[in-house]
């Protein structure tokens, strides 16, 4: 996002594509602050999961989550984790491949996701 800014700021664009560029980039950077949808760190212990960036954290208690969705995509460097139950702002991550421990988090994560399949049925 920081080089679209940049890119603008190059470019000077004029007229509507300035509106649209000037209400579009702040909006997209807030929502990536807000959300912290794209963490820097994730934690799992025996307590819960714990998502960090921007000096912000979001923690799920495991007593807490009824469901851990992971979604893959055919782009395989990133997947979608959702937590559920958990506010509009909260719940929905994305950890890319290049997070340190990518593979070991996504084995525990799924392993967990599975737990609570089997423990509801």
């Amino acid at each position: 996002m920081g080089l679209a800014l940049v890119a603008v700021l190059f470019v000077h664009p004029e007229g509507a594509l300035a509106l649209a560029l000037a209400a579009a980039i702040p909006a997209a950077i807030a929502w990536r602050l807000l959300t912290l949808h794209v963490p820097s760190r994730v934690e799992v212990d025996g307590q819960g999961i714990t998502f960090s960036a921007y000096r912000r954290t979001h923690r799920f208690n495991w007593r807490d989550i009824e469901r851990i969705h992971i979604r893959r995509f055919i782009v395989r460097d990133r997947v979608l984790v959702r937590i559920t139950p958990a506010g509009p702002w909260r719940g929905r991550y994305w950890l890319m491949d290049t997070m340190d421990g990518y593979d070991v988090l996504l084995r525990q994560l799924e392993e967990r996701g599975r737990q609570e399949r089997i423990m509801r049925n």
